[in-house]
């Protein structure tokens, strides 16, 4: 009675936990959840039976026969290990990697930010402007909402919003270089890769302002030296930055003899030009009014040609907050995010 209890106990306490660990299979889709939910049931199964003949093997013949239970127990560890080396490796890696660098990972609401405009205009029309107000506020402060949107809700409801907010180190920096004011954006990068030497947006501006502005190939390569030593940078990033900088050592697109003639941005892309490509729809996110063809073609590009889905993903967002967009594009948006994630996970 005390085996069979025992037994029952060890099988429960395994299938709980390979269940659990099961869930970090990399070729886990998210899509097709049937798929899904066979593949874990196989690993999990695989798992009880080794468990079960392991038990077996200790309640039989561990006591009688040492060498022939110790090499089952040998043998049982190795098929143990096959079987769930990836999913542990996954685990780890998502371990160190929200340790280091972690990262919002809620899933995006793209009908968010037209619920809590909806939920502005009935308190206005219902005559509760101070509570329209503070939920503007509050929407602000948060970060939840865009910024731009509620400060120009604000305005309209007759609160002056005469803060400048300080940007964004990054953006900081780019505009600097756009400007010509190198110096300005080196500080600033290198001040970001000190706190966080993995940082590849940062790494990889710091690359172009020395390949192709201030023409210091020996500097730039430092650079991505450097990058290539961290651990939980991805190589499709360190690949992209390899291939960039000696196209952006020939100087900016349209000058100088050796420079790429820039016709369009999937010829560029067709030609692996991917740093010009994305200097260029960089400056057309920055064109008034926005151009949505752009916006996307610029977190597609992040996504598929260079592997950088983390930035691809900050692109989407940006789009999500970004009032001038409609929720049909931005419903689009989401759709190739999900896209480029699944293409990722059949990749790798």
């Amino acid at each position: 009675m005390f085996f069979l209890l025992t037994d029952i106990f060890v099988l429960a306490f395994a299938a709980l936990v390979s269940w659990w660990l099961s869930g970090y299979d990399a070729k886990l889709t998210g899509h097709d959840e049937k798929a899904d939910r066979r593949r874990r049931v196989i690993r999990c199964g695989i798992t009880l039976l080794l468990v079960e003949v392991a038990f077996w093997n200790l309640w039989l013949y561990g006591r009688y026969n040492d060498v022939a239970a110790g090499a089952l127990y040998l043998a049982i560890a190795v098929l143990l290990g096959l079987t769930w080396v990836g999913c542990l490796s996954e685990m780890l890696a998502h371990g160190f990697n929200w340790l280091f660098d972690p990262q919002d990972h809620r899933e995006l609401d793209l009908d968010k930010n037209r619920r809590d405009l909806d939920a502005i205009v009935r308190l206005v029309k219902s005559g509760h402007k101070d509570a329209a107000i503070q939920l503007c506020q509050r929407l602000k402060e948060s970060g939840d909402a865009s910024v731009l949107a509620m400060e120009t809700m604000l305005e309209h409801l007759g609160v002056q919003q005469n803060a400048v907010q300080k940007p964004k180190p990054l953006n900081e920096a780019s505009r600097l270089r756009l400007q010509g004011k190198f110096t300005g954006a080196e500080a600033i990068l290198k001040s970001l890769l000190a706190e966080n030497p993995a940082n590849v947006d940062a790494a990889l501006m710091l690359i172009r302002l020395y390949a192709q502005d201030m023409r210091r190939m020996d500097l730039a390569t430092n650079v991505l030296e450097a990058l290539e030593q961290q651990p939980y940078v991805q190589r499709s990033q360190i690949d992209f930055a390899r291939r960039s900088i000696g196209e952006w050592s020939q100087g900016k697109p349209g000058t100088g003899k050796t420079a790429v003639q820039p016709k369009s941005i999937d010829e560029l892309l067709a030609q692996r030009y991917f740093g010009t490509a994305l200097e260029i729809l960089e400056q057309k996110t920055r064109e008034e009014p926005p151009d949505f063809d752009s916006w996307l073609k610029f977190a597609e590009v992040h996504a598929v040609y260079c592997g950088n889905l983390n930035h691809a993903e900050k692109i989407v967002r940006e789009i999500e907050t970004n009032p001038a967009f409609s929720p049909e594009q931005k419903q689009l948006t989401k759709t190739k995010l999900k896209e480029w994630r699944e293409a990722g996970l059949q990749q790798s």
